[in-house]
Order: structure tokens, then sequence, then C-alpha cells
């Protein structure tokens, strides 16, 4: 560590090699050096962190890195102006610095340089970056690169490469912040693949433009070859130009003649545009669009309702209500062929068939069959077009595919119309009113066609999961389907008749020696899938298959999948079925649900402690359940006396009501009666018979009111091994129309009132 006389400077970076120099008429102001250069001493110079402000004069205002230097020279001019001329030798850090006269200070100053870890491996990569420099760098690859490569000093190194990047000074400033020889190569070298960085995309761009101004011109090239072959090829089809041949197209187009006006002026335009540049794009596009429309042509449907029947039973298993509907509609249309075409809407869960139902349809009729998926669509355009006058304009889906099906009468279907969005681009469900309408869309009108399209002729059919999502006035002008879950029994037929022979075919496996017993086939079905349709159990049947199809290809030659060896191929059961307590129980009761994969039991449990009258909800309860839990309990604490609850229990007890499965997101509006139950059981300490599960919504007077999905439920508490269910009576019509396979072995219990459903859950 030297103490060394220090000279503090403003704006300048100093580092070794470089040579500064200073002047003044009062030997005073320099008398640092004037000293220095007579005692051959050294000096430290440092700066000033900040340029412009007045610093103190303390070394918390300057940087602490500064340079070791020493006095070349000293000049006296004729003016009285000495000039000294001091060389940076090496850096060095700052320990301390005193103030021990006027404008004269002493530093305590120690070797920048400490240890040399970490040398040779920076030297290799230094050289390996001034290398990647001097590419984008010419000055430096000719004159420099050579003398810094042969130096194996790193500090040496350094000192010669600060010189040679010629930095500025907000660079300076970063460098002279290094605390470390090592760390200060890090920076040079971040400098160095910047500025290499830089070239590239300068190069890219370049190359960028250079090829999209010889890609221009190769296009004008083009473009007057293509028009020459254009013109050559409509001569060669009678015409004279390409022109002529969409005015004689235009004759033969089913238009009324206002329109036929109009595209004969967009004709027209055609030829004074020259028929090549971006406007002359834009109108062939559209008017290649417009002859592609299936203007006026239909096809013929077949009139045959045996036929459709037999089509409909050969693709379908069950669906009887469906089904029906559906014939029913045919022999209308047969009857009627000029009447409004009805737009069906078939609501179910996933996998049960609705898409394939309109594929049946369209195929009983002998129409074509284009398929729009809404899901997700939230671009009201994507429906009515673009107008011509947007860059990348085209027709909407509807227009694409009716000319895609090249009739003017194809089955249409609309899949998941319940998950189109709504966004800053418009309402796709509002655009959607004007196509389902029978009274509007007679004539309706894409925004880039600009010409009415007939949609009466069209038949339309829409999917959908739920309504709920659907707004009320375009579920108003659909007639609405209901596809309900499948039984156990409908989906061995289903699977038995239709999946196994489809996965067995489509894995190769036709003519291998497969066979599924009929209690393999059940097994999947109850064990290894849960789900309202039939979509993941062609998944485990074709999961057999390909590894039957592996086994075959190592030499087994037939295969047998039984009930005893479907684990094998499946592995363990996917699937648990909630069973019901064995015994009553003081509080717990067993709800259904439905869900989107089918009906499901649901345990609702409450516990009675000491507290201030709070009711507490948990199990992932949405708002509407959470609404039900406090409309119970009010009615609860209406029936009071009764049941015997004392006066005050509500104000010094609190009431715990749990969903099991927190995990899972539960809601809806049917567990207002079996919340009821449980509340008023676990207060009175009255057990809940375990062989009873209860559906319906609760109002604040006790009444039971009506509620969905009863098929899914009904089949939830049948494998559960539930013995009596409480039904809304409102809902005894939808009973009647279930088949005895799935009320079979339920005693139903149709309730108007809590205290009926009391009177069956509750035992003394």
């Amino acid at each position: 560590m030297n103490k060394l006389k220090t000279i503090l400077i403003r704006n300048q970076i100093i580092f070794p090699g470089e040579v500064i120099g200073f002047s003044s008429a009062d030997s005073n102001i320099i008398k640092a050096q004037l000293d220095a250069y007579e005692n051959d001493e050294e000096l430290f110079i440092l700066r000033y962190k900040a340029d412009n402000e007045e610093e103190r004069k303390d070394s918390a205002y300057t940087e602490t890195n500064g340079v070791i230097a020493k006095v070349e020279s000293v000049k006296n001019k004729d003016n009285g102006v000495i000039e000294v001329v001091v060389r940076a030798l090496r850096r060095g850090k700052l320990i301390s610095l005193n103030n021990y006269a006027e404008n004269e200070y002493e530093a305590e100053v120690e070797e920048y340089i400490q240890s040399d870890e970490g040398f040779d491996r920076m030297l290799n990569s230094l050289q390996l970056t001034m290398r990647g420099y001097s590419d984008v760098n010419e000055r430096f690859k000719k004159h420099i690169l050579n003398e810094l490569l042969a130096i194996d000093n790193l500090p040496e190194l350094l000192d010669r490469l600060r010189l040679a990047l010629n930095l500025d000074y907000e660079k300076k400033k970063i460098i002279n912040a290094a605390k470390t020889p090592v760390e200060e190569s890090m920076l040079l070298m971040e400098i160095m693949s910047e500025a290499i960085d830089r070239k590239e995309i300068a190069e890219k761009i370049k190359s960028e433009v250079d090829k999209d101004i010889s890609k221009n011109q190769r296009d004008y090239i083009l473009r007057e070859h293509l028009k020459v072959i254009q013109n050559e090829m409509a001569k060669n089809s009678g015409y004279e130009t390409v022109s002529d041949e969409y005015e004689e197209k235009l004759k033969n187009l089913a238009l009324a003649d206002e329109y036929k006006e109009k595209i004969k002026k967009d004709i027209f335009r055609l030829n004074t545009a020259g028929g090549n540049g971006a406007e002359g794009n834009v109108i062939r596009t559209y008017l290649d669009t417009v002859f592609e429309m299936p203007f006026g042509v239909y096809s013929e449907d077949f009139n045959d309702i045996i036929r459709a029947k037999k089509i409909l039973d050969e693709d379908h298993y069950g669906l009887e209500k469906v089904k029906d509907r559906i014939l029913e509609y045919l022999s209308v249309r047969i009857l009627n062929p000029t009447g409004n075409s009805p737009i069906l809407c078939l609501v179910g869960p996933p996998g049960t068939g609705k898409t394939s139902i309109a594929k049946s349809v369209a195929k009983a009729l002998g129409r074509k069959y284009v398929r729009i998926s809404l899901g997700g669509v939230g671009d009201e355009a994507e429906i009515r077009g673009h107008r011509r006058t947007y860059v990348g304009a085209m027709p909407g889906r509807i227009v694409e595919a009716i000319k895609h099906a090249k009739v003017a009468n194809p089955l249409l279907l609309l899949d998941e119309i319940d998950k189109s969005s709504r966004d800053y681009k418009g309402d796709v469900s509002a655009a959607l009113l004007e196509v389902l309408d029978g009274e509007q869309n007679k004539t309706f009108r894409d925004r880039y066609l600009e010409i009415p399209l007939d949609l009466s002729k069209v038949l339309f059919i829409a999917t959908a999961n739920t309504l709920d999502t659907i707004p009320r006035p375009l579920l108003d002008r659909m007639d609405i389907i209901e596809i309900s879950s499948y039984t156990e029994n409908e989906k061995y037929h289903i699977a038995k008749s239709y999946l196994v022979p489809k996965e067995v075919e489509a894995n190769g496996m036709k003519d291998k020696g497969i066979h599924f017993s009929d209690k393999a086939i059940k097994k999947i079905i109850h064990n290894y899938t849960r789900e309202a349709g039939v979509r993941n159990l062609s998944r485990r049947i074709g999961d057999i298959c390909r590894k039957c199809a592996r086994e075959s290809l190592e030499g087994k030659k037939s295969f047998k999948i039984t009930e005893k060896n479907i684990g094998k191929y499946l592995g363990k059961e996917k699937v648990r079925h909630d069973e019901v307590e064995k015994e009553p129980q003081v509080g717990m009761v067993t709800g259904l649900a439905w869900t989107s994969v089918g009906g499901d039991t649901l345990s609702i449990e409450v516990n009675i402690m000491p507290g201030k009258g709070v009711l507490t909800l948990t199990g992932n309860m949405g708002d509407v359940m959470k609404e039900s839990a406090g409309i119970s309990k009010s009615l609860v604490r209406s029936m009071a006396k009764e049941y015997d609850i004392e006066d005050g229990f509500f104000e010094r007890n609190d009431i715990h009501l749990h969903i099991p499965e927190g995990a899972v997101p539960k809601d809806g509006p049917s567990a207002g009666v079996t919340m009821t139950t449980a509340i008023i059981s676990a207060i009175t300490g009255k057990r809940v018979r375990a062989d009873v599960a209860m559906t319906g919504e609760i109002t604040l007077r006790g009444k039971v009111l009506p509620i969905g999905g009863l098929k899914e439920k009904l089949l939830a508490a049948k494998l559960a091994g539930v013995k009596t269910v409480c039904v809304p009576k409102e809902n005894e019509v939808d009973v009647s129309e279930l088949s005895a396979e799935i009320t079979e072995g339920l005693e139903i219990v149709y309730v108007k009132d809590i205290k009926e459903v009391l009177k069956v859950a509750l035992t003394d």
C-alpha cells in the first residue's frame, strides 16, 4: 500500500498507456504535478463521481478506481503558462483520501491486481471474442488483432485492448468501475459481442431489403408473364381476355339483374386496373369467390322415411326420442318441401353422439354435410365476413361452408354453439341470429360477398353441451333436442355393436382372431370409464387393440379379452364408485349431482359446535350452492319449534357444512333439500337413513323445486346402492319418460315440501 499525492479530475477517465496534459499560469494549481516531477515521484489520478454538480472534497464523491501515473515533462511557455505532461502507468484502488491543504490531496492506494486467479481461462475467452470482433471491424483485424493475440499476460492485454477499442466516455465509466481484471475482461467481451450482434443484424436487414427489391422485380416480371399466359389461355378457351371469361360466366349465374350489374362493374374495374396490380388481385379474388358460389344449385333429397329410419338405427343404438324427433322433422320436409327448415339443437354431455347424429341425418337425406366449429370464435366477422375495404378480407364461415359444399342446401352443422364468445370485435351469438332466423335468413347478406344468400333451404343443426351459456334470443330460434347420458346397458350394446368393430378395424386387427367377451366389455364400462357418453370407452377398447397389435407382430395368433385378463391390457381399475354408508348417520346425507360426465353422488356433512351462530361452508362450493346453504339455515330456524330446537340455539352454536373432495368445484341449484336435511339431523340428533338419496332445490317456505339431469342422477344413485330417492313432485313427468332399466330397483318418492323429505329420510 502506497501514499501518493492525488489529482482529482472531472469529465475524463484515464487508463494505463494514455497521456493527459495539465497547464496553468499559477504554479500553485499544479503544485502536486511539479513536486512529483521535481522529486521523481508517482501521482494518483482519480475522477469525481459526478461531472456537473459541485462535489465535496471527500472520497465518497470520487471513484474507487484510478491510475498511478508519472510526470514525463514540464515546459514553461513564453506567455508564462506552465505545461505538464503525465502518462498513466497502471491502475490502482483508492483506500482513503486526505485533504491536507487547499486543493492538495494525498491518498492511500493499493495495486489493482491482487491475484492472477482465472487469468488463463479469461485470456483464452478474450482471444476468441477478439477474433469474432475482427470479423466485423476491418481496422481492428488489419492493424491490431495479431499484436493483441501475441500478448500472453492478461493485465497487459487489457491495457492494450482498452485503447484499441476506442471506447466512448459512458463505456469507459463502466470499465473503470470493474473491481478485478477478470471482471474487466467480461465487460470488454460484452462490448465486443454487442458490436458483433449489431453488425449481424445490420447485414441481415440489408440482405432482407435486397431480397425484397429483387423479389418485387421478379414478381413484376412474373405478373407480366402471367398476364400474357392468362390471355393466351383465354383465347384457347374462345375468349379474348380473362374478363371475357368472367362475363360469360356471369350470363349463367342465377342472380337478379341488379346484382349482375354490380358484378359487371367489378369486371370493368378489373380491366381498368390491369388485372395484375394490388387492386386487380383483390377484384379477381372477389370475382372468383362469387362465381364459385352455388347460386340456385340444389341437391335432391331422398324422400324415403323408411330408409332414413334404417340409417339412424344402423348408426346409433338407443336414442329413441332423438330419432323420433328427427324422423318427424324429415316427414314434414317430405310433405312440405317449401316450408322453412327448423333449426335443431342437440344438447347433451360430451361423447353422446351429437355430431355423428348430424352426419347420419345428412346421409339419410342425401345432403352434403359441412361442419363449422364455433368453439372459441369471438369475432363477428367470422360469421358475417369482412368488408372488402380491409386488407386480407375474406367471406364468413357460412359462405365458405356453402361454397365448399357446392350446393345451396347442405346440412350445416354449427358445432359447440354454446362455446362461442364475445369480445371487442363483436358478438358471434348476435351475428348468428340472422343466420338461424327462418324469416331473415332468406336474404342473408355477407359483408364480403355483398350479394343476398338464401339460407332458408339449408338444414342447420347445432350442438351444445349445455344451454346455460347460449343467449336467450338465440335459444328461442332453435328447436332443442336433449341427448342424455347412456346407461351401462346402452353403453354395452354400443360397444358390442359399434365401438369394438370400429376399433378392431382401425388398429389392423380385423383378421387377427381378437374377441371381446361380454363380461370384459361390461368391466371396461364399469371399472375403467366414468362418463356420460362413450368417447373414453372407445379409447380404452382402442388401447387393448393396440397392445394386441404389437403382440400379433411378436407371434401371438389369437386374442381373447376376458374379465380376468383385462387388467393385463388396461392396468389397475381406474374408476371408484362411491357407495352409501351401511348404517344411518347423524348429519350426513347423500345428495345427487349432475356433472359433465354424467351423474354422481354427493355426501353432505354437518357438524354443530359451541360458538356465535356462524355458518361455515367448505368443499369448494360455487355461489349458487352457497346461497342454497344460507336458505337452508334460515328455513331450519323458521322450523325450530316444530322440531323442538331450543330458543337461542342458533346464537350459541356454529354450524359447519362440508362437502368432501374439496379440490373438486361444486355448484348448481339442486342441493337445498340435502343441506336442509343434514342441518336438521345434526341439530336434532336424528339419524338419516343410509339407503336414501335426494335431490331438489328449496325455498324459504320449504317448497321443493324441480331440477334437471334426473336420468343421470338416478343412474348415479343406482350405482351407489341407494334404494330410495326423493325427487321433486314436479319431476314426476320426467321419471315417467325414463326406461324401466333406470328406475328398476329404486323406490322413487315424490315430494312437494321439505317435511315430506324429512319424514322419509329421518329415523328415530
